[in-house]
This record gives structure tokens, sequence and C-alpha cells, in this order.
């Protein structure tokens, strides 16, 4: 041990794979993480790639992820999309008459807003996997976050054994090896819980 190194990290078990998202669904008050960002889904229309912070209660400092995708391909598509993110601007707290020109900015003007998630877990039709899903917008709760005690059906195959990912580790798959000889991994954003 050299005690004049600056120290590269310290072991926190809040700090885990796993851990990061909430154990049960509910209604959480968060706050819009400044990791939130603005970038095209994968069929190429812009999305707000959203990272609410859970603000109280037993699963504070978790993560909540939402994509809020606008579509235009229809008139309905392009009237649901501005229902769709005028009701997360509400929700925050937003007088009427505001402006928004484009997703990027959407983005900017929520990052560190505060209001109400309603999660649920949702069966994912890509992969089979159970992920912590936002249902609804709230403004933020008086009486703080919600957990409604429904975790993560058991038959996911993301299980976690007291936080740590351990599916991968009984096939002695290590899903980050690059097993390529060097070629970069190509990982869809659809594969991804968030």
């Amino acid at each position: 041990m050299n005690n004049n190194q600056p120290v590269l990290f310290t072991t926190n078990h809040n700090n885990v794979f796993g851990s990061q998202v909430p154990d049960e669904a509910g209604i959480y008050n968060v706050v819009v993480s400044p990791e939130s960002i603005a970038k095209n889904s994968n069929n190429g229309n812009p999305m707000a790639s959203m990272d609410y912070v859970v603000m109280d209660g037993t699963q504070k400092g978790k993560h909540i992820y939402d994509r809020l995708v606008w579509t235009n391909t229809s008139q309905e598509n392009h009237d649901l999309s501005i229902k769709r993110f005028n009701t997360v601007m509400m929700a925050a707290g937003f007088q009427d008459g505001i402006d928004i020109h484009t997703i990027p900015e959407f983005v900017q003007k929520m990052l560190r807003q505060r209001l109400a998630v309603e999660t649920e877990w949702q069966k994912s039709d890509y992969n089979g996997n159970t992920y912590l899903v936002v249902t609804h917008y709230r403004m933020l709760q008086a009486g703080g976050s919600q957990p409604n005690g429904q975790k993560r059906p058991q038959n996911n195959s993301n299980q976690t054994n007291n936080g740590f990912n351990t599916a991968n580790q009984a096939n002695n798959k290590q899903p980050f090896n690059n097993n390529n000889n060097g070629a970069p991994i190509d990982i869809d954003n659809d594969q991804l819980p968030f």
C-alpha cells in the first residue's frame, strides 16, 4: 500500500452493477439527470434518452431510464408526439406558452427538473427480458416516492443476486470480452435497457 498515491476509487455497496435501477415498480419523485441526451432512435427519429434519478425514499439515488421518441409519419403520430413531450414538461411544472424547436432543446430545458414518474415492469418483445418502464408522468408527490412492492418477475433472464449479475458468470461468458480479434463490438440500442 502506497499512501502517497491518489485514491483510484473507494469501495461502496451502493455503486455496483445491478443496483442502479429500483427493484420495485411504483411512483417515484425524480430529478432529470445531466446524463440525459438527445439522439436518434434506431428508426432515425429524434429521441430524448432520459435518465431520472430517484430523489427520496428507499430507492433514493437509483436511476429510471426512459426514451421519448418524436414520430412524424402521420398527423396522428405528430399530434401524439406533441402530447407525449408536452405531458413531461407539464409534470415538471413548466408554464404554458414555451416554444420548443428541437429535441435537444427539450432535453436542455428538462435537465435538473423535478417531477414524478409512474413505473411498471414490462417484458421486452425484442429480447424477452423484463425492464422497469415509465408509464405516466405526474407532478411531484407531496407524500414522497411510493414503491408498490412489485418486484421484477423472477423468470427474467437478467436476474441478479444481491445486486450482482450472475447470469453470464454461470455460463462462463464475459459479455465485454472482444472475441472478434480486435474488431469493434457492435451493440444495438435495442439491446440496452434504456
